[in-house]
């Protein structure tokens, strides 16, 4: 038998000489780290991690100066500058108003219009957040007792057209870089300030009683907005067939196709509406009408289209004089009009949660625009994103470690370093508003898109942190409490990584877990 080194002995003997109970052997970070990213299923990808105190003082680092894109992380950035620079009480008052009073006998000489101002949550979502997103009242509930609140007042005719007006904001439904075969989706709607029901519509194509029947087609609420070009054919049970849906960008016809098998759900997904603005003056209009209101002009959209043709980076690294908000309410008072109804909006600060905890695209687009509104000059994309890099600025992060195109990180334009992300994190739990920050962040093994992550006794309920995905790009930012009890902000990002099988996302998980287990 060979002799052991004098070396290894020595090492032998220490192990032996432990406290029980206690590990022999505690694996550094970095070597951590370093075996979870060289499984083959991981190592092609681009990787880059930050991971820092509270304070600020760098813990780890992998890469956390290199652009990544950051897809839904980007929420961050804007929600942060809504808690920063906007009451969390803040409400937002759609009115109804009419050009002309109301007369004698009912009649309305002009056009009856829907001001929006940004209130995302006109729908059947219930507000605060639970554990998951719940809609359970009718999605039109809210324009149903406009129209109620309406009738009254003593309308019974109107003369001109149901306008719904989103001119608070810019009309820039999209951000730059979004991908066009995302806008059909409800993830990808477009923005406006008048937004109804998440400004989606659910369509359910279920089979029909007979092999080779179409599918029976429905919409949730029930609508005329979009007509249905529909080859989904029912096929036979066990059938593999598969439904597909399509509608071009711009288009009002979806086509539905394939096959839908018996015994089987068929197709529900929820589909963007194309306008939003017209599509609420359409609704409203309808409800009109079945309350026995006479209309006599059609239902149309009113925008403000935009007119500033500057380079949109250029001119987003302008200055601007933040000031937090005091003001709790948000309406649009049009000069000389008859106030005919008025719905005011869940307090911002439970928006913010929904933002955070589901992802929430739209919701996320809507408060960056309300930053423009109520802290530049406009409701634009530009003055947004002016707004949110001003602060981000003001919080620590460096102007370089940052390219920002939307709210939401829906666009492929968007840039970040880990860093950033950890800059931001340690500056926001130092706030008054960041525990309100901590809390609105999706939590591990509890709620939001995290429910179903960080089950494990050490990490349930101790992981705080926000979700990335999007096409070969993943990110996960946030707090971690360590197993010390300590608190630590951490950003893991990956590009260019293979998307079958997700093992990026399982390789983050583990990631953190080492992160709370060394610290």
């Amino acid at each position: 038998m060979p002799l052991l080194s004098p070396y290894l002995s020595l090492l032998l003997l220490g192990a032996l000489l432990a406290p029980p109970g206690r590990p022999k052997h505690k694996v550094s970070l970095p070597q951590a780290v370093a075996r979870i990213l060289a499984d083959p299923a991981v190592n092609q990808a681009h990787w880059g991690i930050s991971v820092v105190t509270l304070s600020g003082s760098s813990i780890y680092q992998l890469n956390d100066s290199q652009y990544f894109n950051p897809a839904s992380n980007a929420k961050l950035f804007t929600t942060a500058a809504a808690y920063a620079l906007l009451p969390s009480g803040l409400t937002f008052t759609t009115l109804v108003s009419s050009s002309a009073p109301v007369g004698p006998a009912g009649q309305v000489a002009g056009d009856l219009t829907i001001l929006g101002v940004g209130d995302p949550n006109i729908s059947g979502r219930t507000v605060p957040f639970g554990l998951k997103t719940e809609r359970p009242g009718p999605p039109l509930a809210a324009l149903e007792d406009l129209a109620d609140q309406i009738v009254r007042h003593g309308v019974h005719s109107v003369a001109g057209d149901i306008v719904g007006d989103d001119t608070w904001f810019v009309y820039e439904r999209y951000g730059a870089g979004w991908s066009w075969d995302d806008l059909q989706w409800g993830y990808g709607a477009p923005v406006s300030a008048l937004t109804v029901n998440d400004n989606e519509v659910y369509l359910n194509a279920i089979p029909a009683a007979q092999v080779g029947e179409a599918a029976v087609v429905s919409w949730l609420p029930a609508t005329s907005y979009y007509s249905v070009e529909n080859s989904l054919i029912t096929s036979p049970v066990g059938d593999p067939g598969k439904p597909g849906v399509e509608r071009a960008p711009g288009s009002m016809t979806v086509r539905i196709f394939g096959r839908t098998p018996l015994g089987q759900p068929g197709l529900h997904t929820a589909l963007a509406i194309e306008d939003p603005a017209a599509y609420a003056a359409q609704s409203l209009r309808t409800m009109l009408v079945a309350r026995g209101v006479q209309v006599g002009g059609k239902a149309r959209a009113q925008h403000r289209l935009p007119t500033d043709t500057s380079d949109f980076l250029s001119a987003q690294q302008a200055p601007v004089d933040l000031h937090p908000i005091t003001s709790e309410n948000v309406q649009v008072t049009a000069l000389g009009a008859t106030l005919l109804a008025a719905h005011v909006s869940p307090p911002l600060g439970d928006d913010l949660v929904v933002t955070n905890k589901v992802s929430q695209n739209l919701h996320a687009e809507i408060t960056l625009r309300t930053l423009g509104k109520l802290e530049g000059s406009d409701g634009s994309l530009l003055e947004g994103t002016r707004v949110v890099r001003q602060f981000l600025i003001s919080a620590g992060v460096a102007p370089s470690d940052f390219v920002l195109y939307d709210g939401c990180g829906l666009s492929v334009q968007d840039l970040a370093t880990p860093r950033a992300f950890t800059t931001l994190l340690a500056y926001a739990k130092r706030q008054s508003w960041g525990e309100a920050f901590r809390t609105s962040l999706p939590v591990g093994g509890v709620d939001g898109s995290l429910s179903g992550r960080f089950k494990q006794p050490s990490l349930d309920g101790k992981v705080f942190a926000k979700t990335g995905t999007m096409g070969e790009a993943r990110a996960l930012s946030g707090y971690v409490v360590a197993a010390s009890g300590q608190t630590v902000a951490f950003s893991i990002m990956c590009t260019d990584h293979n998307p079958s099988p997700p093992a990026d996302r399982a390789a983050m998980d583990k990631i953190v877990a080492a992160i709370a287990e060394s610290n």
